[in-house]
């Protein structure tokens, strides 16, 4: 074999791996969707020119109308955040006391592929309404415990639900909350103080 032969050879082997390189490298950055047995699969490509891994299952998940041959993160992420935030308002429609953890639990997965500011916003709402309702069902059973130590925890909940940026409505009905329990805690205390200003009393 002559060295230009040789030459040559190298010169195509070269180009070969080098296509095969960046062939292999811009497949890493693809995504894939399957529609699958109601489910929605996607799945990203691997550090070869083919190869491919599944990434995220996706049951109950709405396809696209029209499936792509290829997708990028950009287009991957927000679909997968939705999602998550879809299940978590899914929660709130089962009967019975909401699984807050579960909530959470959706929607903290949902921030790992929010990307946009939008879908960001959305999902810390969504995790600042789950405190509030935890808040205030604290404060409803420190409530109804009646003593002034109680009625104290549960305006500090009140107060922290209120601080977790309610609506104008749900601040409102907060407030209405507050007055109320401070209304009970004047009636408890009247008649301690007069117990307490009685027993002062000298005893002639």
């Amino acid at each position: 074999m002559s060295n230009k032969t040789k030459t040559i050879l190298f010169i195509v082997v070269a180009a070969l791996i080098v296509i095969t390189l960046l062939t292999s490298n811009s497949n890493k950055e693809n995504y894939f969707l399957k529609d699958k047995d109601g489910a929605v699969e996607i799945w990203k490509g691997r550090f070869s020119p083919l190869g491919r891994e599944l990434f995220i299952n996706m049951p109950g998940a709405q396809p696209p109308d029209t499936i792509k041959e290829k997708y990028s993160r950009e287009e991957v992420f927000p679909f997968i955040a939705k999602y998550y935030i879809d299940k978590a308002d899914a929660v709130l429609d089962v009967p019975g006391l909401p699984d807050f953890e579960g909530m959470r639990a959706y929607l903290n997965k949902s921030l790992t592929f929010a990307i946009t500011s939008d879908l960001q916003e959305k999902a810390r709402k969504r995790l600042d309404k789950i405190d509030r309702m935890v808040l205030l069902y604290k404060a409803d059973i420190a409530v109804n415990k009646d003593t002034i130590p109680e009625l104290k925890t549960a305006l500090e909940y009140l107060n922290r639900a209120k601080s977790l940026g309610p609506d104008e409505i749900e601040s409102g009905l907060i407030q209405q909350k507050i007055d109320s329990i401070r209304t009970r805690m004047a009636v408890i205390e009247i008649p301690q103080q007069a117990e307490i200003q009685v027993q002062k009393k000298p005893v002639k």
